[in-house]
């Protein structure tokens, strides 16, 4: 039996992108975007609405309820934990009027037709809103000499650990925050006023203390931890009541291949110094590793599909931790898919 369209939802969901902020002339393309859907779905929801999914009708109040939401240079759609406690009871209220409309008996969907989710963006934030990314130091005596602060030609980010992490996602965070003041550096220079902002850590116990006691304080349930077999990097660790549990990284048999799997590690959760903004870690027992879990939401070729998946398996948890494999090919990190039931090794939310 053939859906019925549903006009009354559909009219709203047009007026509401027509009126809502009428001098925006907001697009269906620019709400499919900030949605994560196609302009069709919009378009066939706006006119029809013969099966809009709550998750979808969540994402329509979250999106017209917060003004944020057109405030930057393309519309986007806030996580909930980037909300402030007055936007989510509009978008509530918002959402309870929609669900109104919507039919109390939705018509069956068809199993084969894959869940449409709002994409995920882990990397924006709010406009105008700071950004820390915090690094490790690599120790004095491994250190370039063009590090020193009396050289001629001294190049700070040469003192930097995991420098390849770190390019990778500045970059990406300035490209997804043009407004934002997003800025870089070392654990040993951070000032109270930078534990308020987007926290970013990169790198662990080893030359990022940092790292190592923010998973302490919010007391996440893995840990690193020195290993004699690994003298130059530090393994994870889990514990789940009596049970503990490592995870090392994989040499090859070939000597020219060397180290073929690192470990990474990609936790998101709300900061603790400032509940409306949020702490992100990405760590790895080596820096491939580390490069990996960065890698896994800001290369163009998998990270749509990754931002969908940890939609699909966290929803709005306000935090949530994921231990990856890392494969590494020829000396170079490959991007995790975490589509891919090998690539998981551990998750908590």
């Amino acid at each position: 039996m053939a859906a019925q369209p549903n006009r009354a939802l559909a009219r709203r969901l047009r007026r509401l992108r027509q009126e809502t902020w009428p001098r925006a002339r907001l697009t269906q393309a620019a709400v499919a975007q900030a949605l994560g859907v196609s302009t069709a779905t919009i378009s066939s929801d706006e006119n029809l609405a013969t099966s809009v999914p709550l998750e979808r009708l969540t994402a329509y109040a979250a999106f017209y309820a917060v003004e944020r939401s057109i405030a930057g240079p393309v519309p986007c759609l806030f996580d909930e934990s980037e909300l402030l406690p007055a936007e989510l009871e509009a978008r509530d209220a918002l959402f309870g009027e929609l669900s109104e409309f919507r039919s109390t008996s939705p018509p069956e969907e068809d199993p084969g037709v894959p869940e449409i989710r709002p994409a995920r963006r882990t990397w924006l934030f709010g406009r105008n809103e700071p950004v820390r990314l915090v690094c490790g130091e690599i120790p004095r005596e491994q250190q370039s000499e063009l590090a020193g602060s009396l050289h001629l030609n001294h190049t700070e980010l040469l003192s930097y650990a995991d420098v390849d992490a770190l390019v990778e996602l500045f970059g990406h965070i300035r490209a997804e925050n043009p407004s934002a003041d997003v800025r870089f550096l070392k654990s040993a220079n951070i000032v109270p006023d930078d534990l308020s902002a987007h926290l970013v850590l990169l790198g662990g116990l080893g030359w990022n203390q940092a790292t190592d006691w923010f998973i302490q304080e919010a007391g996440f349930p893995v840990e690193q931890v020195e290993d004699p077999e690994f003298p130059d990097g530090e393994i994870f660790q889990t514990k789940e009541g009596e049970n503990c549990c490592k995870y090392f990284p994989r040499w090859s048999d070939d000597p020219a291949l060397g180290l073929v799997e690192d470990v990474g590690l990609l936790i998101r959760a709300r900061n603790p110094y400032n509940g409306n903004r949020t702490l992100t870690i990405c760590n790895g027992v080596y820096a491939k590793g580390v490069l990996g879990a960065v890698r896994c939401l800001t290369d163009s070729a998998l990270r749509e599909r990754n931002e969908q998946y940890l939609a699909r398996r966290f929803g709005n948890a306000p935090g949530f931790g994921l231990l990856l494999r890392v494969p590494i090919f020829k000396g170079r990190a490959l991007t995790p898919d975490l589509t891919n039931a090998r690539t998981t090794l551990f998750e908590w939310s």
